[in-house]
């Protein structure tokens, strides 16, 4: 490779995406070059190949990563060269009405590293000004893998699904859907002391690498009448919080039958644009059920997963699949559109 020159992933447009070899970008005084060691493979990945999610072309993707600091511009502090870490990749704008009500997550200026920036998809990436400003460049704790910090990301998007459902100690929580994010929120709420965490998958082996990961009770719609088995399990109650982690019309409809009264849903997959849903209100009137989404996350919902998977009370085994040079980006992409695994990285030094 010439001196000057990287490997990197190109998103070139629709179903096309070619390894190339790129220019390094340049480091201005505000701004910092990390040295990629891993990059996670996002469903996103996919949309973008497939069309369905657009952005700008050509552009470098990958919005989950990890690496080391290898250059700094002389006005960035608190950072140092070599330096392990991981980086948030949306960027708020701080001025929008979300931003003042300290909602950064759902900013309605945002930009993210991977769609509108050239993103983790290389040997090298360039972290611009802002993102700096925001606090989004994180530390990795010693004590946590280059692997696992590379996914990071999604993993403190499904740590910020699990505040949008307030759970607390002694309750009961559903889980419908054991992909990476059902498998993610089941491994998080082992950080809270709950009575049984019960888990909603039509596929065995999701069904046992959910109990492998912390799920006290696994339930096949296909084969059981999950309401029955969530009403016997809590006293005719209900579940005291549900989070819908599958795209699925029908998995959200039927989750206002699994929680109690008083209880709290979750939507955090997004669904095909234009779905529609068919439900009573006449449920959530009378059992004061409280609905809401999850999006996005925040640096400091980063931090929260590394200091939890510092600590020892999230295990990290199990959640990497497989690793792959750039080259191989078809399969790891194919992956994770057929729901292979759990979580798929790359290494573009590989």
């Amino acid at each position: 490779m010439e001196p000057n020159f990287m490997k990197a992933l190109v998103f070139q447009g629709p179903k096309q995406f070619e390894v190339k070899e790129v220019p390094i970008p340049q480091c201005g005084e505000d701004e910092m070059l990390v040295r990629v060691r891993f990059a996670g493979v996002c469903g996103t990945d996919n949309r973008i190949y497939q069309g369905t999610k657009v952005i700008a072309a050509p552009r470098i993707t990958g919005h989950e990563f990890s690496g080391t600091i290898e250059r700094l511009g002389s006005h960035v502090k608190g950072y140092q060269l070599g330096q392990r870490v991981s980086v948030y990749p949306m960027l708020y704008c701080g001025h929008c009405y979300c931003c003042r009500e300290g909602r950064t997550n759902i900013c309605a200026n945002r930009t993210t590293i991977g769609y509108e920036i050239d993103g983790g998809f290389a040997q090298y990436v360039k972290i611009p000004k802002r993102a700096i400003e925001c606090g989004n460049v994180v530390p990795i704790p010693d004590n946590v893998s280059d692997e696992i910090a590379a996914i990071s990301e999604p993993i403190a998007a499904a740590y910020h699904g699990m505040q949008q459902a307030g759970l607390r100690d002694g309750e009961t929580f559903v889980i419908i859907g054991a992909g990476p994010i059902g498998l993610f929120h089941t491994q998080l709420s082992r950080s809270v002391d709950l009575a049984r965490r019960i888990v909603i998958e039509p596929i065995p082996e999701k069904r046992k690498m959910a109990l492998e990961m912390g799920a006290d009770l696994v339930i096949d719609p296909a084969a059981q009448d999950a309401k029955a088995v969530i009403l016997e399990q809590t006293g005719g109650q209900g579940a005291d919080a549900v989070i819908v982690d599958v795209g699925v019309t029908s998995a959200l409809e039927q989750s206002l039958d699994y929680v109690k009264k008083g209880g709290r849903v979750v939507i955090f997959a997004g669904m095909p644009v234009g779905s529609k849903i068919t439900i009573d209100p006449n449920t959530i009137h009378y059992k004061e059920i409280i609905l809401t989404g999850s999006s996005s996350s925040s640096a400091v919902n980063q931090a929260e997963v590394f200091r939890l998977l510092s600590s020892g009370k999230v295990s990290t085994e199990g959640m990497i699949s497989g690793c792959f040079p750039l080259e191989e980006w078809r399969t790891a992409f194919e992956m994770k559109a057929n729901y292979v695994g759990v979580k798929t990285i790359m290494d573009p030094w590989a």
